[in-house]
């Protein structure tokens, strides 16, 4: 076996992995319909990559947690992309 650097790249990039977004509700507005808390949220889960890196994803790694195959990308799939709406609401 012969290492060779044919298939090497960059796999250097910049990820938004986690962002939340919230609004508490003013109290004025919230004695009106006699609630003591109401909270709007948005959460975002891998909303974009920055990379030059031409696989699916330059984090993932086929192999897991195996330091001898570590960094090999055989097509695996990326990351999914998610996008969570919610609502806390105390009486």
């Amino acid at each position: 076996n012969h290492n060779s650097s044919c298939f090497v790249e960059d796999g250097s990039y910049l990820r938004l992995k986690t962002v939340t977004l919230s609004y508490n509700f003013p109290k004025k507005w919230l004695n009106k319909i006699h609630l003591s808390r109401l909270q709007t949220y948005v959460t975002g889960q891998n909303l974009f990559t920055l990379t030059k890196y031409k696989g699916y994803d330059p984090e993932v790694n086929a192999f897991g947690g195996d330091s001898v195959a570590q960094g090999v990308d055989y097509g695996t799939y990326p990351q999914s992309r998610a996008v969570i709406f919610g609502l806390n609401v105390e009486f």
